[in-house]
């Protein structure tokens, strides 16, 4: 297949998968492209790795599709421009942006690249908003820092689990439309309430202890005090779903083992339980039974026998 015919195959491609869309490549660059996309309840999530190019979403285009969609894009490589509305988000790597599939616009990446990309109905998105698209704030960059950056990562964790465990995928994306719809309330200037606010501040906290939960030390005090949330506050976000606080916590440490267990299998448990978080490693055997229902001896076996290798996020 010559490049031209590649590149047109890829055009079809971007098409079927989202929208209709004109794509012009740059002749400068050998040309590469690949997506690979989920269905999860209340939207599509999608990785795409292409070489530099040019994505339009023309008025022509928008008179072909069924359907009015956000999209949200994380980038994960590279560098990008997105325009819309008047607008230019520059993004690098960690940021996101919105954009309407309802108006023209039009995306100039550099080099190679990569994106995690959430599809959601406009319809969708509405129940949770209860506002027009002219508060949609398309073409501006989310940083990675933000607190939408918080929402950003949710969805770029949320990729492996899809492919490795796509039905704990299936359980974690029921906050999905909530969460992206408090991330555009926050960059429209507004300040998200009710549901919207709740499982911004589950992710938020999430977010802190995804990063902190190797510590032994870590307690709820510190937790509470790094999110700016009260203990009540935060128990009621995880007593709410029927999870406490601390049997999130033990997963996460549990699932840190386990990725250490099978990626280092010369290490001892005793090591492990403590890079884990764990304070023992009678705490870390009990914790690991509870989660898994095996030894952690017996699930490394069990992992090596089989020659499995696995991605954890925690």
């Amino acid at each position: 297949m010559g490049e031209s015919e590649s590149f047109a195959h890829w055009e079809s491609l971007l098409s079927e998968s989202y929208v209709p869309l004109a794509v012009d490549p740059d002749r400068g660059q050998p040309f590469h492209g690949r997506i690979v996309r989920e269905h999860l309840p209340g939207f599509d999530l999608s990785t795409i790795r292409a070489s530099a190019q040019r994505v339009r979403r023309t008025k022509r285009g928008i008179a072909r599709t069924d359907g009015e969609f956000l999209l949200a894009s994380i980038l994960t490589e590279g560098f990008g421009r997105l325009h819309q509305d008047g607008r230019i988000a520059v993004l690098r790597p960690g940021d996101m942006v919105f954009y309407d599939t309802t108006r023209p616009y039009h995306w100039d990446i550099d080099g190679s690249w990569s994106q995690v990309v959430v599809q959601t109905p406009l319809p969708t998105l509405w129940e949770q908003l209860g506002g027009e698209s002219s508060r949609l704030p398309t073409a501006v960059t989310v940083g990675a820092g933000s607190a939408g950056g918080v929402v950003a990562g949710f969805f770029r964790d949320l990729v492996p689990v899809s492919r490795t465990a796509p039905e704990q995928a299936n359980v974690l994306a029921d906050n999905g439309v909530t969460l992206l719809a408090s991330a555009v309330k926050l960059m429209a200037g507004e300040i998200p309430a009710g549901p919207s606010a709740r499982a911004l501040s589950k992710e938020q906290v999430l977010a802190f202890m995804r990063s902190r939960c190797t510590d032994p030390a870590l307690t709820v005090d510190e937790i509470a005090r790094a999110c700016l949330v009260s203990r009540r506050s935060l128990y009621r976000l995880f007593d709410e779903v029927g999870e406490g606080l601390s049997a999130v916590l033990r997963r996460m440490r549990v699932e840190r083992a386990q990725a250490m267990l099978v990626g280092d299998p010369d290490r001892s448990t005793a090591a492990i339980a403590v890079a884990a978080g764990f304070s023992s490693e009678r705490h870390f055997f009990r914790a690991f039974r509870v989660e898994t229902g095996m030894t952690p001896g017996e699930y490394r076996h069990g992992a090596v026998s089989s020659g499995e290798s696995r991605r954890f996020t925690a």
